[in-house]
């Protein structure tokens, strides 16, 4: 499941603020686990593929979990004609498990927020020079 949210809102005619979230959460479980063949090109998918030979692997398939949070915030101001202050927060959380779990998607989500984000602050400024 994921969503991507984007908004763009003008305070003023020189300030602006744009908002963008994109969280992602994917679980799933495997099953059937196969391998290729000496035939990889064959046209029957079974002379293509066959049954995975490892047991440790086929006993223990195991699945996927993983979580990622994305954000942007955008505040510009053109403080006088040509000259524009950015200041931008970017914040981004992650998390991988290499096992299902028990929760549903809604736990899932919960807990993509109870993540350390990591944040970065930018500030920028320019300044327009009129020779």
């Amino acid at each position: 499941m994921s969503l991507t949210a984007r908004v763009d809102y003008t305070i003023s005619t020189t300030l602006t603020l744009q908002l963008y979230a994109q969280p992602f959460v994917g679980k799933g479980s495997y099953s059937n686990v196969r391998e290729l063949t000496t035939n990889p090109r064959a046209a029957d998918y079974d002379a293509r593929y066959q049954p995975y030979a490892d047991t440790a692997v086929t006993n223990h398939i195991g699945g996927v979990n993983f979580k990622q949070f994305r954000s942007n915030v955008v505040l510009r101001w053109e403080y006088r004609p040509g000259s524009t202050l950015f200041v931008v927060w970017t914040q981004g959380r992650q998390d991988f498990a290499g096992a299902e779990g028990p929760g549903s998607m809604r736990d899932n989500f919960r807990d993509l927020f109870a993540l350390h984000p990591d944040n970065t602050f930018l500030v920028k400024a320019s300044y327009w020079i009129n020779w």
